[in-house]
């Protein structure tokens, strides 16, 4: 039986362009198969087919990139040269998530990366709220996931007892009170905003925003909120889905990854092409 959670208050937000639409999709029916709790997608680039999709699903909309002085100033300053493995993709919205977690229509909103599917357990997720914010270990590449050194002798952090190599936190997935965690989700914007002014500080934050929100997390010492479970957050690589071709039917797919990751809460391609066929 379907489950509701209050959709005047609880949501996910998300974001995707035309290539990464079957992901959106899998995110949207993995998470209605469960509950019927809202999921705003951020347009970054989806096309007129895949917007009348979007609109003819319940609890599912989707939003413009919101108009930001900010968000132009990253477009200006953090566009980088860099081709990224991806056809088409773009490296500033790498770096806007935290004002799109903070235009949320939500007040309990989670942020979960288009290439993830929800598999159990999202209510006690959502619960986990009450306490504080969520964060999630990245397993995918644990050791490529700290900043550099250099980063805390630009952006010292105000206190001394934290470590510069903890905690590993993968920015798919995070959970915010809006109300109650401004000041962290400022501080998730702070390095960001500090990197359009010196390369040398864009050049030592680790993964664009995910190394931006490891620094808030260390400057308001909310390690204990990052979750040891790694199952909230499993990288497919560490799965039985893991180089599995599934037939897409909304329907049957998340079914068939249920049964074959019975260990994970929530499943993440991490980058890797949702294998669809």
């Amino acid at each position: 039986m379907v489950k509701i959670l209050n959709s005047n208050t609880h949501g996910i937000v998300t974001l995707a362009d035309a290539n990464y639409f079957s992901g959106l999709q899998s995110l949207y029916y993995s998470v209605q198969a469960l509950y019927e709790i809202p999921v705003l997608c951020f347009d970054i680039g989806l096309n007129s087919e895949q917007k009348v999709w979007i609109e003819s699903m319940p609890n599912l909309s989707y939003a413009p990139i919101p108009i930001n002085p900010e968000i132009d100033l990253i477009k200006q300053q953090l566009s980088g040269t860099k081709l990224l493995g991806k056809k088409n993709k773009r490296i500033w919205p790498l770096w806007i998530c935290p004002w799109l977690i903070a235009a949320s229509p939500f007040q309990r909103t989670f942020w979960l990366d288009c290439d993830i599917v929800v598999l159990r357990n999202i209510q006690q997720l959502f619960n986990m709220l009450d306490s504080g914010p969520v964060f999630t270990l990245e397993n995918h590449a644990p050791q490529h996931t700290p900043n550099k050194a250099e980063l805390y002798n630009l952006l010292p952090i105000q206190h001394s007892k934290f470590d510069v190599l903890k905690p590993t936190v993968n920015g798919g997935v995070s959970g915010w009170d809006l109300v109650r965690d401004q000041e962290i989700l400022a501080a998730y914007k702070y390095p960001i905003l500090q990197a359009c002014a010196d390369n040398r500080i864009e050049a030592a934050i680790s993964w664009h925003d995910q190394g931006a929100l490891i620094w808030a997390i260390q400057q308001y010492a909310l390690e204990n909120r990052v979750l040891e479970d790694t199952n909230w957050n499993l990288c497919v690589r560490h799965t039985a889905a893991w180089k599995k071709s599934y037939l897409w039917n909304p329907k049957t797919v998340i079914q068939e990854l249920r049964a074959d990751v019975p260990e994970a809460n929530l499943l993440h391609w991490n980058g890797q092409k949702v294998p669809w066929t």
